[in-house]
């Protein structure tokens, strides 16, 4: 089993880093001029707009810097080929500050000023959201996009959704398509979908995410074995760090993983659930490492390695160790202030659930502990409460950059939230059960 990890990891890592490659450089040059007319189109009619910030937008989505910023990169094709297969130019005009939004910078662009001859390619991140829209942009409109966008993820949520219920109608390991249940619902009521789900740079990685639980879902109802489950942990990661641009990605799907991937395998099939987790968590991150450093080499080989120099000094930046200190407090009141994004600006209901979801989260993981003898439904319990860590893990490891971004990075949490009444559920289910192990292979007959 950790043969296949470290084999499927490179792999996936690689296989995956191969097609972006390919299908980067065949995005390029795809009628530039209609993609352009396009988001004029846009500004003109209220899609894309100067204000970069949109709190609580339900129509063109909150975070208008990204969208801005991956719609100017898709469109500026300037410069050597093989550097725009690899990384997007972010352009600087005239007249504008160094620092000046993507947005006011997007439409200086489209209106015909010419930009700065130095061209900065944007080496920290793969991309993978600009080069799918460089394939959109020519064929639809801005709200088409951000449609499609949110419909796909709404049908991966719903659709998994209705899996897991048909899963428990039909009583087939009915506790773990339940917990599968909870987990859809929480991202369905409180991963901030409403501003969030039309994002030219949140949706492809919220839809990787969602794809990944469906996937889980999916898996429950065939006969897998461990490296099934291992490799779609390593695909996961590997699509997650190409369509991931800092915003919360990475962590979210290592909570998930390490909550989830043990469903994946029949019972009878399956090793102990820590050493199945293990290795299908050292695959997620394992092949986002093989996939990450493959863009990084490439780019290191056509531009010189100052592009690890800048990556490294910007994740310095971001840390403890940065020049402006660890920041701590100003990320906890950042995280504080800005929770409500899991609710559509709701702060109290946000709070409240994940209040909530740690306290019978906590409560069932201590009953399960006390009470339940299997040795297969204590170490569920104790994966997915241990699966929340990634979230306040990765806020300790970049306070500074939570601290500016906590208004989109706290949909992390949601995490929080469904891990929590997923604990309190297996505790429930093995409660009133009496006389009988709580094997985690079923409800309780009259129970509900």
């Amino acid at each position: 089993m950790f043969i296949a990890t470290a084999c499927g990891s490179v792999l996936t890592g690689a296989v995956v880093f191969a097609l972006f490659l390919v299908a980067s450089i065949s995005a390029l040059d795809r009628d530039v001029p209609r993609a352009k007319a396009q988001v004029a189109a846009a500004f003109r009619s209220g899609q894309l707009v100067e204000n970069p910030y949109q709190e609580g937008s339900t129509t063109i989505g909150s975070h208008q810097w990204n969208d801005c910023l991956i719609t100017a990169m898709a469109v500026d094709q300037r410069g050597d080929r093989t550097r725009l297969a690899l990384s997007p130019i972010i352009a600087g005009f005239p007249g504008l500050a160094a620092d000046a939004d993507p947005c006011a910078m997007l439409k200086t662009m489209i209106s015909g000023s010419p930009p700065d001859a130095t061209l900065y390619y944007y080496d920290r991140y793969v991309h993978g959201a600009t080069v799918l829209l460089r394939y959109l942009l020519p064929h639809f409109r801005i709200a088409q996009i951000r449609a499609l966008y949110r419909a796909a993820l709404t049908c991966i949520l719903v659709g998994g959704l209705a899996l897991t219920l048909i899963g428990i109608a039909r009583n087939r390991r009915v506790v773990e398509f339940a917990v599968l249940a909870v987990t859809f619902l929480a991202l369905l009521r409180f991963f901030g979908l409403e501003s969030f789900s039309q994002s030219l740079g949140h949706g492809p990685a919220d839809f990787m995410a969602a794809a990944y639980v469906l996937a889980i879902a999916v898996m429950l109802f065939a006969r897998v074995g461990t490296v099934v489950v291992i490799l779609a942990a390593a695909l996961f990661g590997s699509l997650t760090i190409v369509f991931e641009l800092f915003t919360g990605g990475f962590p979210l799907g290592l909570a998930m993983v390490i909550g989830l991937a043990s469903l994946g395998v029949r019972s009878g099939n399956q090793p102990r659930e820590f050493a199945l987790t293990a290795c299908a968590a050292g695959a997620y991150c394992g092949a986002a490492a093989v996939t990450y450093l493959f863009k990084i080499a490439a780019t290191s080989y056509v531009a010189g390695p100052a592009v690890i120099a800048d990556i490294a000094g910007q994740l310095l930046h971001y840390s403890p160790g940065s020049e402006l200190g660890p920041n701590f407090p100003a990320a906890a009141v950042a995280i504080a202030r800005s929770i409500g994004v899991l609710t559509g600006g709701m702060t109290l209901l946000a709070s409240a659930l994940v209040l909530s979801a740690v306290v019978a989260g906590g409560y069932g993981l201590r009953w399960i502990l006390i009470h339940v003898s299997s040795t297969a439904i204590r170490q569920r319990a104790i994966l997915l409460a241990v699966s929340v860590l990634p979230v306040p893990a990765w806020f300790l490891a970049f306070p500074n950059q939570v601290a500016i971004h906590a208004w989109f990075m706290d949909r992390i949490i949601v995490w929080v939230i469904a891990a929590g009444f997923s604990v309190f559920l297996l505790a429930i289910a093995a409660r009133y059960r009496p006389g009988s192990p709580a094997d985690g292979s079923g409800l309780p007959g009259g129970a509900g």
